[in-house]
């Protein structure tokens, strides 16, 4: 079975290049150490791990999410632990906060889990931005969610 990130896990960016290398080596040496977790059938944590033990012929375990909102579980699993500039850091809170509005209609509420920063400083706060970084970073979510992932992979 092939599973596919979750699209809140989808705003970060894949690893690359010798990042992704070291990984792969890793994981081969001393195996998966830390479980793929899985929400609604898509990878909600672990997509570079994922696809690292695939390229190396390793069989992944998984977990499920255990509760909570997955919107915070996924800024905290993801968003400090990267090499990600402030800008797209606040690219990427910004665009987890509209998330929740995206979903298809008829989706019950519980599961969207909006986040939790509901104001321009909170979200800073979140993303570890300046206040005017991440007003800007909501003002591109909102218009051009496209560019707003572009702007949270670097490009």
């Amino acid at each position: 079975m092939t599973y596919e990130l979750h699209p809140l896990s989808s705003l970060f960016p894949r690893m690359q290049g010798a990042d992704f290398e070291a990984l792969c080596n890793d994981i081969q040496i001393n195996g998966l150490r830390e479980p793929i977790v899985l929400h609604d059938g898509m990878i909600l944590d672990g997509g570079n791990r994922y696809r690292a033990c695939q390229h190396v012929g390793i069989t992944p375990t998984f977990k499920q999410f255990d509760g909570g909102s997955i919107v915070a579980f996924v800024l905290s699993a993801n968003l400090h632990r990267r090499h990600m500039t402030p800008g797209q850091q606040a690219a990427i809170v910004a665009s987890a906060q509209d998330w929740a509005k995206a979903q298809p209609e008829g989706r019950p509420q519980k599961q969207c889990n909006v986040a939790p920063f509901s104001t321009a400083e909170s979200r800073a706060a979140e993303s570890g931005a300046s206040l005017r970084t991440q007003k800007m970073a909501d003002k591109v979510a909102k218009a051009d969610p496209v560019l707003a992932k572009r702007v949270a992979h670097g490009e």
